[in-house]
This record gives C-alpha cells, sequence and structure tokens, in this order.
C-alpha cells in the first residue's frame, strides 16, 4: 500500500510539474504551429472564413477547441488543457492495452519522465489533443463500444490528418479474424462511419478547395514532384531526412535511455508474441509512425505515437527492473543533457524556423532539457504575437485574448 502511495505521489507532482510548466510557458511555445492554430479560430471567429492553420490545410476540432479557449481564457489555460488531455491519453491507452491498476502510476512515470513528452505536450497544439481521441477510440474498441470508438476514431482524423495512416489498419487488424470468414459488416461499419465523422468536420477546408483534394501535399504523387519538402519537412533527398529522422529518434528516445532500449531489444523481441491483435497493432503503429516520419522529420511531437507505443510494449514484456532504470535513465536527462554534434542553421534569427545545413560531430555537455527549459532567456512571445493582430498584447502576456477587442 505505501509502495503504492509513493508511486501515486510522484504521479501527482509530475501532473502538477506539467500544469505548472503549461502555465508557466503562456504564449512562449515551442511549437512554431501553435499561434496559427489559434489563428486559424480567429479568422473563423471574426469574418466567419476559414483559413486553415498549415496554410493549405488546418486540423478543424484543435483550432476551435484551442482557440475557444485562448481567446475566452488565455494561452496558459491552452496550453494546461492541451497538457491535461495528453495525461488522460496516457491512462487511456494504459486501460486499453495494459489495465493492471497497481502498475498503472509506474507507467504514467515513466512517460513524463521523458522529458520531451512532457515538454513539449504543454503547447497549445493539435497532437496531445488527437492523441486523446486515439486512446478513447482504443479504449472503447477494447471495451467492445464500437459505434463510439468509430466517432473517436473519425474524431482523432479531425485533429490530425496522419493519424489516418493507423485508423484503418487498425480496424484492418481488429477485425481481421470476422474479414477471414467473410463477415465484412464491423469493419464496414467502423470504416463508414469514421470517414463520415473525419468528413463532416474537414467540410470548411473541402469547401474552401471547391470540394477537391488540391490542399494535399504527398510527396511522389503529386503532379509536381520537385522533390521539396514535405509539409514543411527538408528536401525528399536520403542525405537530407535520414541524418534528421535518427537524431530525432535518438532524442526521444532519450540520449542516456536509448543505449538500454537497445539493450533491451533483443530481449523485448524474443518475448513479443506477434500473433496477439494487440502486439500487431502497436507494432504497426510503431512502423507506421517512423515510416511517416521518415519523409518529414521536423517535430518530435509527431513521433510521440511511436516512443508511447514502444514503452507499451516495453511494459508488457519486461520486468519491473528494467522498467525502473528506464525511468531513471529519463530523469537523467532532465539535469544532463550531451551532445554528439555541433549543428549548423541557416539562420539564427529565433524567429526563424530552425533549419539545419551542416553539423560537425563533437562531444559537448550541458545543462539538462529541464533545467534548460527554465533558464533558457529564448523568448517566442514577439514573434508569435507579430502575427496576432489586435490580439498581440493579450496574447504575449498570456491573458484571455478577447480582452482585445
Amino acid at each position: 500500500m505505501k509502495k503504492i502511495e509513493g508511486k501515486f505521489f510522484v504521479t501527482i507532482i509530475l501532473f502538477l510539474f506539467g500544469i505548472y510548466i503549461s502555465y508557466n510557458r503562456g504564449s512562449n511555445f515551442s511549437d512554431g504551429d501553435a499561434y496559427s492554430v489559434i489563428n486559424a479560430y480567429l479568422s473563423f471567429f471574426e469574418g466567419d472564413i476559414y483559413k486553415p492553420s498549415r496554410g493549405a490545410y488546418g486540423h478543424p476540432i484543435p483550432e476551435f477547441l484551442i482557440g475557444i479557449i485562448s481567446y475566452n481564457f488565455g494561452t496558459k489555460i491552452s496550453n494546461i488543457f492541451c497538457f491535461t488531455l495528453f495525461f488522460l491519453s496516457i491512462i487511456f491507452l494504459y486501460k486499453a492495452f495494459l489495465n493492471n491498476k497497481e502498475n498503472i502510476f509506474i507507467f504514467i512515470i515513466l512517460v513524463l519522465s521523458n522529458s520531451y513528452l512532457l515538454l513539449e505536450n504543454t503547447n497549445s497544439i493539435d497532437y496531445p489533443i488527437a492523441l486523446f481521441f486515439l486512446s478513447l477510440a482504443f479504449y472503447s474498441l477494447k471495451s467492445n463500444k464500437y459505434y463510439l470508438s468509430y466517432i473517436f476514431f473519425g474524431m482523432t482524423i479531425a485533429c490530425r490528418a496522419n493519424f489516418l495512416t493507423f485508423v484503418y489498419p487498425i480496424l484492418v487488424i481488429y477485425f481481421f479474424l470476422e474479414i477471414k470468414e467473410k463477415k465484412f459488416k464491423n469493419f464496414i461499419l467502423g470504416c463508414t462511419v469514421t470517414t463520415l465523422v473525419g468528413l463532416i468536420f474537414y467540410y470548411p477546408l473541402f469547401n474552401l478547395h471547391n470540394y477537391s483534394l488540391d490542399f494535399l501535399d504527398v510527396p511522389f504523387i503529386k503532379e509536381s514532384d520537385d522533390r521539396v519538402g514535405w509539409y514543411g519537412g527538408p528536401s525528399l533527398e536520403f542525405s537530407s531526412l535520414f541524418p534528421r529522422f535518427v537524431y530525432k529518434i535518438y532524442l526521444i528516445c532519450g540520449i542516456f535511455s536509448i543505449f538500454l532500449i537497445l539493450i533491451y531489444f533483443n530481449n523485448l523481441v524474443k518475448k513479443v508474441n506477434f500473433k496477439s491483435n494487440d502486439n500487431i497493432i502497436l507494432s504497426l503503429i510503431i512502423f507506421i509512425n517512423l515510416f511517416v516520419f521518415y519523409f518529414m522529420p521536423t517535430k518530435i511531437l509527431i513521433i510521440n505515437p511511436f516512443i508511447i507505443t514502444l514503452y507499451i510494449i516495453i511494459f508488457k514484456h519486461l520486468d519491473k527492473k528494467k522498467i525502473y532504470f528506464l525511468i531513471i535513465f529519463n530523469f537523467s536527462q532532465w539535469f544532463v543533457f550531451y551532445n554528439i554534434a555541433d549543428i549548423k542553421y541557416k539562420k539564427q534569427d529565433i524567429c526563424y524556423a530552425k533549419e539545419a545545413i551542416d553539423y560537425t560531430f563533437r562531444l559537448s555537455v550541458k545543462r539538462g532539457t529541464i533545467i534548460e527549459y527554465f533558464t533558457n532567456t529564448e523568448d517566442m512571445r514577439e514573434c508569435y504575437g507579430s502575427h496576432m493582430g489586435v490580439y498581440y498584447k493579450s496574447f504575449i502576456e498570456g491573458k484571455p485574448l478577447k480582452l482585445s477587442r
């Protein structure tokens, strides 16, 4: 009982710490798209005109949820909202795939001990909202609440369109035995409801593009494939994609923890039963997420599903001692960080997106990620605030945007 109370206490401390960072961050987002998500709502609110947050495309549910909250309560509260949904998604994923009440706190600690998962999900951004609906869909599906799960899968797609690469394969795997016996009812119903729900939310986007798919920018199938980057990523060449891909996987796994993960890997593969539906689904999410990320190795947030799914597999198949070591190694990165390369960026101005153009292998040590967050004087509020028009003052202060009207 005392052990459970201790784990519960650490879990609450980590949750409150995430809430504090969310509040403290205000409009100083680490994700450069956060302000544009808010602007998508403001443009619709002011002029009844939908302007997608990413230029050609957008994600309607997060744009409106985050926009409404930041407009009425400020970005500090919209950050807290997003982090809270991220926290809840961890719980629902645990209940869907693990569901051992005694160990739930250890799993939450494992996820939140990853400083990138903790810090990046304290922004007002669409990724944690998409993950939340995906976790609800999994939980509902495993509880045999099929219609509810289809609705949540559709809402997941409406939060992040690229999550559809998970959704439809998951439905195939989950209903595979029925499909094999030529019973297609649940599968067809699932795909139909999921698609209709997603399309309902994307109606403003289709309307904006005259009901065409012109807003899609999928590489290799575009009419004019000039090998430029996909959705803001580097050019579609091995020399540009692969180093970023490897480096950011290395970061999300943890600069210390990655060595443990590699050591555990062989043992893990031997223990995983790949005939189990759950393990097939989890493995597929990892593969698809990494495959998509290879072509757009930009934000670490994109591979959140990969690392959380990997944690679920590790948690299912490895003993507690190995889990505790992984947690300790994760926490180590909070306080000490080593670089293996000096990266040169195209522009040094903090208001420009960081575009790496060169790197030199050199080992150096600096402050850990959490210490760096609190001591870093780099403030992006002015950069984002310049795009906020009349809402500038309230935005940079993290206050309700409606105060500027």
